[in-house]
């Protein structure tokens, strides 16, 4: 489907899936899906989502062959709406100076898809959107920020951080956590996470509570290379991921280590 086909049609709600905390106007997720009135636009994360990370490769707009980095999807409304959601963004339940910012118009006006087009720039392309009442937003891909889509007002990106503290698995960068429910196998012995208290009992007697040793760290950084060598989806995110971290329960400086070997 040709976007110029939602043209007119009301933007009903944004869902979120796996959203971030944004640092700026815009809104950061996995996965971004705009609820037009009859359509829904799905952009998504290869690098979380898909086996190929390419993105979607489209010339609908100037006849030209570009590369979205993220993938796109257009499909009847009904079809989206059971598609699973950690998080949704209603947009008549929060104004539009509280989402974009004060810089934009907060005229209580339909906000309508008034026309759509691609920028090309250093990077991979992005799709801007011309909302009425909102002005031009823009969704893009940021495989600096584990692969989110971002969809903010064209040139007010969200900042990357200079650095991201894991306190728990729910956290931004969450899959890092020991705790991460992603089981795996070592030493023929199925581990439920690589969190301590998961370890199997003489290992955890022995180690768990001496978390600056140096036996700690080999078991932690054994159990993390079985973990990330058995999840293709996260061993991708890791060796992408261009920000130093801390993560509770894990040595300084092992997750950059694990991130080499794997």
């Amino acid at each position: 489907m040709w976007l110029d086909e939602l043209y007119i049609q009301r933007l009903q709600r944004i869902e979120m899936t796996e959203p971030w905390p944004a640092a700026g106007p815009g809104l950061l997720a996995g996965a971004i899906t705009l609820v037009f009135e009859r359509d829904a636009v799905i952009c998504s994360s290869p690098l979380r989502y898909s086996h190929c990370q390419q993105g979607t490769v489209t010339a609908m707009f100037d006849g030209q062959a570009r590369d979205l980095g993220f993938r796109f999807t257009v499909l009847p409304s009904d079809d989206a709406k059971d598609l699973p959601r950690d998080w949704t963004l209603n947009t008549q339940s929060i104004s539009t100076e509280a989402w974009l910012g004060p810089h934009t118009s907060t005229n209580a006006a339909p906000p309508w898809l008034l026309q759509a087009e691609v920028e090309v720039g250093s990077e991979a392309a992005a799709v801007r959107l011309h909302v009425f009442g909102a002005g031009w937003l823009q969704l893009r891909y940021r495989p600096d920020l584990d692969g989110c889509i971002e969809f903010a007002p064209v040139n007010r990106h969200c900042a990357s951080p200079n650095h991201v503290a894991v306190a728990t698995p729910n956290d931004a960068f969450g899959w890092l956590h020991p705790a991460s429910a992603h089981p795996f196998v070592m030493d023929n012995r199925h581990w439920k996470t690589a969190h301590p208290r998961d370890w199997p009992w003489p290992l955890a007697r022995a180690w768990r509570s001496q978390p600056t040793s140096s036996e700690y760290r080999q078991v932690m950084k054994a159990a993390l290379l079985a973990r990330f060598s058995q999840h293709d989806k996260l061993r991708r995110r890791l060796k992408a991921m261009q920000c130093p971290v801390t993560v509770a329960g894990v040595p300084e400086g092992l997750i950059e280590e694990v991130a080499a070997l794997v």
